[in-house]
């Protein structure tokens, strides 16, 4: 039998109280007196019997006040019987949440097999070992904290643990333990609540345990699986820059403490490898490898990058992209320059802002196919086919001759539908350009005018970035407009239907754009070289020039390359299919699996749509038109298979604050979950005791 122990010891110190009932029946013991009475002999045996009486009462009182102190004493140093964790639970009912990590990690294999297998037998032993009254519930961690099962017998949860499998994407436990909180408040008051984690505790997953306090009554108990430190080597980042026609680059990192000198790379577009070779790699280490990618023609494209690897992790040795590519818009570019050198020409910057991949042959398809002609041969080249437009845009640098009936063509070209971009130069005539297109200019030119001091020329002050020419600009650290320097411009007065989408610092106009007929015609107050500006010397140049022909050949949406790469598995977003597919019904097709149907809602969006696993999925409408392609890729950060060890685990998590006591009573005598204490019991029979005690001084002896 254990002994018995008390929590409160020193109160034991107050057993000395026991001399005081001892005190007050010697201080108040009776004194007897001498009466005169005339005869006695009637009283003599009943006062025998009196006294006899009294002093069994005293006695008796005696005993009663010294048992009332000595219970008072050890009732208040709480004597207990201490519990080993089986005695605590013997009798009671438990209640078990496992909170299991589904994360892609959790597909890692190691020496002692799949950490998700090894996990799952773990958690089935210990469903096992339970009585037919516990209960037990399931939470998954994925990339949200999802209640899998409420408490339910353990014959359920074990077949509900059979069918589960991992899943490719990220899981937070601190968002699992508040889940599991959750149900331990709400469930049975009277049943011991433990709560078990089950994963490799896989840091990327327990940045946040802090956030999430346990109450002290719940016990927390770990299952942890895998190495703390397991070797992977992983594709984090696939990425196409289709706007500067750069090759498309691939990021390989080494989560080993170990070199990997040969690992080998493949890189295939639209199933076929267009590229192999080997990588070196450091321990610990990453690196940006480029890859070749031909010319794509128009349409979606899909893009892989795979290693070749043994290492713990499968899943993220691939990483996919797709790319859209539109027809590229034709532009026909003036170039009034005669010279062998192409870079002294005076549209050599325009040419290479929009077709820098010209001529090369192992690059991307580029937005824009660039033409070339002579002032002289414009008129020719805009009316050889009748009723066809020849090109989407025109571009004409300053003209310092403006031939015989360019200028009348021009015009039916811009209102049959076509994009003309004007820009200004040294040597126009002014009064010649006002005249010859009057019914194209958005704005009348003025005189030329200077740099209001050599070197501290004009700069960018407003732009429309609510327009497709500067969308590129809108989101913060997009590219810097006020850089460029202008050392030269026109006087500018906007013409009746003439919108401003750009300004000097000082208000004067740099960009006018005006609807003619069915095209649009945009005037640049500057000239296309860098003899007024230095504004193709700057970054900005590109991606404003490339906005500013979507501009006038009226193209959006699909007609630009698009690249979607960033969609992480497990994740929740919305597909922005556009209005003219508004309550439509769209098919689904996933790398694997069967195909299924989705509904677009008034907006022509799927809402809240989830893609599990990694691959390319396709979007089609009813008549199997492609609509849209999506790369889904594996969570950089499940890459890193380093984990906590389960003592720091246990370091990082917060115990919720018990409410403070505010009565003396409460503080002494309290109760531990671990400690059967009696001392309630105690205070009972103190109050038994004193009532007993109440009736027997009080009784009244003849």
């Amino acid at each position: 039998m254990p002994g018995i122990f008390f929590t409160n010891t020193w109160m034991l110190a107050a057993m000395a109280a026991l001399a005081i009932p001892v005190l007050i029946h010697l201080l108040l013991k009776r004194k007897k007196k001498r009466l005169r009475f005339s005869t006695l002999q009637f009283f003599l045996k009943q006062d025998d019997q009196s006294s006899q009486r009294r002093k069994l009462r005293n006695w008796l009182l005696l005993a009663i006040r010294l048992f009332i102190v000595t219970l008072l004493v050890l009732a208040f140093a709480r004597p207990y019987l201490p519990q080993s964790d089986a005695s605590n639970t013997t009798g009671q009912r438990r209640q078990l949440v496992f909170v299991l990590d589904q994360s892609a990690s959790m597909q890692a294999i190691g020496s002692d097999g799949q950490r998700w297998a090894q996990a799952k037998e773990r958690v089935q032993k210990v469903i096992a070992g339970l009585k037919p009254d516990d209960r037990a519930a399931l939470i998954g961690c994925a990339n949200h904290a999802e209640v899998l099962s409420g408490f339910a017998p353990p014959a359920a949860a074990a077949k509900l643990l059979r069918d589960l499998q991992p899943t490719c994407g990220s899981s937070d436990l601190a968002e699992g333990l508040q889940q599991a909180v959750k149900l331990t408040t709400g469930g049975d008051p009277e049943a011991v609540a433990t709560v078990y984690v089950v994963g490799d505790l896989q840091r990327s997953a327990c940045h946040n345990l802090a956030s999430c306090p346990v109450p002290q009554a719940v016990e927390i108990k770990l299952i942890a699986v895998g190495d703390l430190f397991a070797p992977n080597l992983a594709l984090t980042q696939l990425q196409v820059d289709a706007h500067d026609g750069a090759k498309p680059q691939v990021v390989v990192a080494n989560f080993s403490d170990e070199d990997s000198p040969n690992v080998n790379l493949d890189f295939s577009v639209d199933g076929k490898v267009v590229s192999s070779r080997s990588v070196p790699l450091k321990s610990g280490a990453s690196t940006n490898v480029e890859l070749p990618v031909p010319a794509l023609r128009p349409g979606w494209h899909e893009l892989k990058a795979s290693l070749q690897a043994k290492d713990a992790l499968a899943v993220d040795n691939a990483r996919y992209a797709t790319l859209f590519v539109p027809e590229p818009s034709r532009v026909l570019v003036v170039e009034t320059r005669q010279t062998k050198r192409v870079f002294e020409e005076e549209s050599f910057f325009i040419r290479a802002a929009l077709d820098p991949t010209k001529d090369s042959t192992n690059s991307l398809q580029a937005a824009y196919n660039v033409m070339q002609t002579t002032p002289d041969e414009l008129a020719s080249r805009l009316s050889a086919n009748p009723g066809q437009l020849p090109c989407d845009v025109v571009i004409v640098p300053g003209l310092k001759q403006i031939p015989s009936g360019s200028a009348r063509v021009l015009t039916a070209f811009v209102q049959a539908g076509g994009g003309l971009l004007l820009f200004l130069g040294e040597g126009i005539s002014a009064n010649r350009y006002n005249s010859e297109f009057r019914d194209l200019l958005p704005a009348q030119l003025g005189n030329p005018d200077l740099s209001r001091d050599w070197g501290y020329g004009w700069r960018i002050g407003e732009y429309d970035t609510n327009t497709v020419v500067f969308a590129a600009f809108r989101l913060p650290n997009s590219g810097d407009l006020h850089i460029p320097e202008f050392m030269k411009r026109y006087g500018l007065t906007p013409t009746e239907g003439a919108s401003q989408l750009a300004a000097f610092d000082d208000g004067l106009p740099l960009l006018l754009a005006r609807t003619v007929g069915r095209g649009r015609v945009a005037l640049v107050n500057t000239c296309a070289d860098t003899a007024w500006n230095d504004w193709p010397k700057h970054k900005t140049f590109v991606p404003w020039l490339h906005g500013l022909g979507r501009y006038l050949a009226q193209k959006a949406g699909l007609d630009q390359i698009q690249e979607t790469n960033s969609l992480v598995a497990g994740d929740e977003f919305d597909i922005d299919l556009g209005p003219t597919l508004r309550r439509s019904q769209i098919r689904l097709q996933p790398p694997v699996g069967k195909e299924t149907l989705w509904t677009a809602d008034d907006q022509g969006r799927l809402r809240d749509t989830q893609f599990g696993v990694p691959g390319i999925y396709s979007l089609r409408d009813r008549n199997d038109k492609e609509l849209r392609r999506l790369a889904v890729n594996v969570a950089p950060r499940e890459s890193d298979l380093a984990a906590l060890p389960p003592t720091e685990f246990q370091q990082q998590l917060v115990r919720a604050q018990e409410p403070p006591k505010t009565m003396l009573g409460a503080n002494l005598l309290g109760s531990r979950s671990n400690q059967k204490e009696f001392w309630s019991v105690l205070l009972l029979a103190v109050l038994g005791l004193l009532f007993i005690e109440a009736i027997v001084a009080n009784r009244t002896l003849a």
